[in-house]
This record gives C-alpha cells, structure tokens and sequence, in this order.
C-alpha cells in the first residue's frame, strides 16, 4: 500500500470517527434536554436513528449501559457529551458490541440483478425495533417486515412481545434476562425458520449467531 493511499485511508477513518461522535455527543445533549421537556420526541427518536445507522443496532443498548455506569459520577447526558475522553470511550465501548464479521459486505442497496428478499434474517431484540428481525448479511441490515415475507400474524405478534420484555428490562444489564427468555427467543427463531425454509435464519444471544439450521 502506497503512502497516499495510507493516507486516503487515515483521513477517512478519521473522518468516520469524527462523524460518530459527533452524532453521539448530539443525542447525548438532546436526552438532557429531553428530560426537561426541551426537546419533542421526533428530533430524539431522529437523533437515536442516526446514532443507530452510524453504529449499529445494538449501539443505543450499549451507550444505555455506558451511560448508567457514567451517572455514578454524578453527571448526566450533558456532562458525558462534554467529557471529550469519556466520549471517545462511550465509542470504543459501542465498537466492542458491534458484531462486525456480521456485518461484512452489508449493501444499502441490492445489487443489480439480484433478487431483494433477504438470504440471511438474524432475530435479535433491541430498541425502536417494529419485528425484532433484521437483513444480515449483504443487506442493509435493517430491520424487516415479517408481514412482507410472509410470516404469519401470529409469530409477528409473539416476536413483538418477546421485544418488548427486553425494550422494558434491557438496560438494567444483561443480570435480567431469564434462561425462559433466551429460550423464548430461540423457539420463535425455529418457528420463523420453519415459515421461511428459503431464508437462513440466526438468533443472537450471548454472542452465538450460528445459523439454526446448524445447531
């Protein structure tokens, strides 16, 4: 690799750097500010997004954590977005969440010719999450419609309501999830297998996403 594109490549790097905190330390102000009542839902919700497109879909559990952790110093969001180097380590800690072997050759786009119903779905609870389901791993690693591909309503039904349990407990820490709550997962992992024998499907939990078809 030459000099140049060593530095193409410090330069962007830096720049993606640059751009996550910055989104990071934007939420951060507007979750302070949300608590007074400054700031509407919709710039919030937008500001979680972007966080989340940025860094991933787990990157609001994992900043949660952070968080919770970083309000024994008695500071708040707003203090946590003016801590330059706390900052950087709420983007490390994001990072060591991220499943990034998963999320090679992710695509925002279909490529052309190719058919766009999703080859791979990872069933995996989060936050802001319609159907827990998600496009891995040449998609765009968005979250699904189970309605779309054809699952029944009543799978989509019990998908949602297993999501909420964690969208409830979730940022206690992962103390709070039961072994029957895992288990739970599981079994609605196989059954939206059994819907869809063309799509391979996973289920993320304690950092296992082996294909069910394999375990």
């Amino acid at each position: 690799m030459d000099d140049e594109s060593s530095l193409r490549e410090a330069a962007e790097a830096g720049r993606e750097t640059g751009d996550a905190l910055g989104a990071l330390q934007a939420w951060l102000l507007a979750e302070d500010a949300y608590a007074r009542g400054g700031v509407p839902d919709e710039v919030l919700s937008y500001l979680q997004d972007h966080v989340g497109r940025l860094l991933g879909p787990r990157a609001m559990a994992a900043a949660g954590e952070f968080l919770k952790q970083y309000a024994a110093r008695d500071a708040g969001p707003a203090g946590l977005a003016r801590d330059s180097s706390a900052l950087v380590d709420l983007l490390a800690a994001i990072e060591g969440k991220r499943r990034r072997g998963f999320e090679f050759e992710w695509r925002a786009f279909p490529l052309d010719g190719v058919d766009d119903r999703p080859a791979t779905l990872l069933v995996m609870a989060e936050y802001f999450a319609g159907d827990p389901v998600w496009e891995r791993p040449r998609g765009s690693g968005s979250p699904v419609s189970l309605e779309e591909l054809g699952v029944s309503e009543s799978l989509g039904r019990r998908l949602r309501a297993w999501n909420e349990t964690y969208e409830r407990h979730g940022l206690g820490g992962e103390e709070w999830a039961s072994a029957a709550w895992a288990e739970e997962g599981l079994a609605l992992a196989h059954e939206l297998q059994r819907e869809l024998p063309d799509v391979e499907v996973r289920y993320f939990h304690g950092d296992d996403d082996r294909p069910l078809r394999s375990m």
